[in-house]
């Protein structure tokens, strides 16, 4: 009986929607961005594919990073690991967030009769987490030194993130935390920051 109040309470339904649609949403440009973000590094041209811009996988590329593991997304992660941005805690939490994320994408309306746990939830934190830590050592130990003096003085490496960051934060707030009004009220800072993400990208490239 339990269960079918999943499906009909309007309002644990939509909170369950929404949260499998988070989940993959943070699943899929936290696996994008560890992708690209090492692939891009490695590259110096690239195609197009439709609207997206592949970056040209180079003989170097393949030997350092692709060589790890047949796996491309573990095979990112292993180079991300080789230099101690995460632990083998983070790779092994990935591989359970992966499958998590396949049996909601595969399975969506069990898992929606079923609902979403505790333990969701903390492999949703767990997600994020790896993304933070990925993204912040990225911009401070990639961008940073290749920008070098054009640093503004009220620099803080431990507060930066990256747009797609900070515009998924926004996302899972407004979704999860009915903070919509809230962040009305920031979009000008938004703009702000996006705007020096921007200015920190253009002078690395």
């Amino acid at each position: 009986m339990d269960k079918w109040k999943n499906i009909l309470d309007e309002n644990i339904l939509k909170y369950n929607v929404s949260f499998a649609a988070i989940f993959v949403l943070n699943y899929e440009c936290l696996k994008d961005y560890i992708i690209n973000q090492v692939r891009d590094f490695y590259s110096d041209n690239g195609k197009w594919d439709g609207d997206n811009y592949i970056s040209e996988e180079t003989a170097k590329y393949k030997k350092e990073v692709r060589a790890l593991d047949k796996n491309i997304e573990n095979a990112s992660l292993k180079w991300f690991l080789q230099l101690d941005v995460i632990t083998v805690d983070d790779f092994e939490k990935y591989q359970v967030i992966r499958k998590r994320r396949n049996d909601i994408t595969h399975k969506l309306l069990k898992n929606l009769n079923d609902g979403f746990t505790e333990n969701d939830t903390k492999l949703f934190g767990d997600m994020l987490e790896i993304y933070n830590k990925i993204d912040k050592w990225w911009i401070n130990e990639i961008e940073i030194p290749i920008i070098g003096n054009d640093i503004p003085e009220d620099y803080n490496g431990n507060e930066m993130c990256g747009a797609q960051a900070m515009i998924l934060s926004i996302i899972n707030s407004i979704v999860l935390g009915n903070k919509g009004a809230e962040y009305k009220e920031i979009l000008d800072k938004l703009n702000e920051t996006l705007s020096f993400q921007w200015n920190l990208r253009s002078r690395s490239t």
